[in-house]
């Protein structure tokens, strides 16, 4: 049978990277792409109010508790036009820019049901990490079922291409940094104290965040 974005069911345990980035309380919040739901459980505990946005009808169901309310809608035309009325304090994009082919109009929507001072969190897989980048210099590149080598991505993004993919939409970004674990971090993580792999890790990403970073994690707000 084959494969296709809208058979895919995202279950994980919440992005934690992104979670901490929104710090006003009681926020309404838009999750464009909001998976099975995660991130909107996580949120909605706290005291935020959480639609979601998702492509897949199993989603849009495991999601329903947890959202005020949640579209069925591909994301790459766009916000749905049901939702382009609401204002959010915030708008989460977590790894769903790669899923789509032209990701302007996505964000020329979401600049729109933004409040002023509103916040945008995009969090991307680095393709240029240093593990993807020993594995294109040995001649593979091989789709897999999870992480940067998902089989429904369809565009790729460095540090650069992804910060500059925001400028050119028009937002004036905030926070620019990656997320991600030390080289050879199975040995490292059973010897070293967590805060000083964080200081390695702070270290190493201050010489090449495009290198060492796994995930690509930004904020941004509209130019008002």
């Amino acid at each position: 049978m084959l494969k296709q974005s809208i058979d895919k069911v995202y279950l994980n345990s919440g992005n934690q990277d992104v979670l901490k980035l929104i710090i006003k309380p009681g926020s309404i919040i838009l999750d464009a792409g909001c998976g099975g739901g995660v991130l909107a459980k996580i949120l909605s505990s706290i005291g935020h109010t959480v639609d979601g946005v998702t492509i897949s009808t199993d989603e849009l169901n495991m999601a329903k508790p947890f959202v005020r309310n949640v579209y069925l809608h591909n994301l790459e035309t766009g916000l749905p036009l049901e939702l382009q009325s609401n204002q959010y304090d915030c708008v989460i994009c977590s790894h769903v820019l790669e899923h789509i082919v032209y990701p302007e109009q996505l964000l020329s929507d979401i600049e729109k049901v933004l409040k002023p001072g509103g916040l945008l969190i995009v969090a991307l897989p680095n393709i240029m990490h240093y593990k993807s980048r020993m594995k294109l210099l040995a001649g593979n590149f091989d789709y897999q079922d999870a992480g940067i080598w998902d089989y429904t991505h369809v565009k790729w993004y460095s540090f650069k291409t992804a910060k500059q993919l925001l400028l050119n939409a028009g937002y004036t970004i905030e926070l620019a940094t990656v997320t991600g674990e030390l080289p050879f971090n199975s040995l490292f993580g059973k010897i070293l104290p967590d805060s000083v792999k964080q200081r390695i890790f702070h270290l190493l990403t201050g010489i090449s965040k495009g290198f060492f970073g796994y995930q690509l994690l930004f904020t941004a707000r509209k130019i008002a």
